[in-house]
Formats: structure tokens, sequence, C-alpha cells
């Protein structure tokens, strides 16, 4: 084998080994996703509720998912969930019209109360419930509560 040859052959085995276990290393098993770093004890996001005035309205802040399923200015009149899907990060959306929330990526759907009610479509791994968070309302803001 030439010197040249030994080099080009030797760089291209080098990068597909390289391409091939940076590949392995960032797959999804459909596992809990982990805190971020830095987050330790509860944390609050309060929105006003004038960004949820009629039944099926969503806003999404810091990471929850706040949607309107009720006439009422109770807690049980609105749900708060993580924003985003469990499977692979996809942003997740209330869907009033078919009473569900699912995620923009890969469509898994999820109830209301988080129960999953269709993985992710065309994607291997699963996915979770999702997470619900305790809600209260005053003087016209929703506040959720992450544990």
């Amino acid at each position: 084998m030439k010197r040249g040859e030994f080099l080009v052959k030797g760089v291209l085995l080098a990068c597909s080994g390289a391409c091939v276990f940076s590949a392995c290393s960032t797959g999804d098993d459909g596992g809990d996703s982990p805190d971020p770093p830095g987050n330790s004890g509860p944390q609050t996001v309060t929105v006003s509720l004038s960004n949820l005035a009629n039944v099926g309205d969503q806003f999404t802040s810091n990471g929850i998912l706040f949607f309107r399923i009720g006439a009422g200015n109770t807690s049980a009149d609105f749900v708060a969930t993580e924003a985003v899907c469990p499977h692979q990060g996809g942003q997740l959306v209330w869907l009033e019209d078919e009473g569900y929330i699912e995620c923009q990526l890969h469509f898994a759907r999820y109830e209301e109360d988080g129960d999953v009610i269709r993985g992710p479509q065309g994607e291997s791994g699963s996915t979770r419930d999702l997470a619900i968070y305790s809600t209260s309302i005053s003087n016209g803001n929703i506040t959720a509560t992450k544990p």
C-alpha cells in the first residue's frame, strides 16, 4: 500500500468510526427525559388569564403548556402540563376540537390528564405519560407549580 492510500483509508476509517459512535449515542429509548442541570426544588410559572380567555386557548411559558378546558375561572377549568414531548422534545399543542394534546414532531397523543393515547408515529421508541402540574388562580393569573 502506498503512503497516500494509507492516509486516505486511515482518515476514512477513523471518520466512519466516529460517525457511528456519535449516531449511537444520540438515540432515544423513550425513557424519562432528565431534568436540566440546576433545577432544584419547585418552580412556579405564572401567566395572565387574558392569555387564556376562551375555552381551547393555549399558552406556553417556561416549559409549561397551559390550556383552558372550561368556561369558569377555577383551577378545574385549566390544565398545565409539560410543553415538550417526552419522546424526543417536540412541541406539544392542545387540540380542543379533538380533545387531546398532540406532539407536533411525531404525533404522539395524550389525554388532558396526561395519559398516553397513542405513541410516536413512524418512529421507534415509546413515550410516557405527561406530567400534569397543580394550578392556582389569583388576581387574574394562573400559576402552575413544577415539583
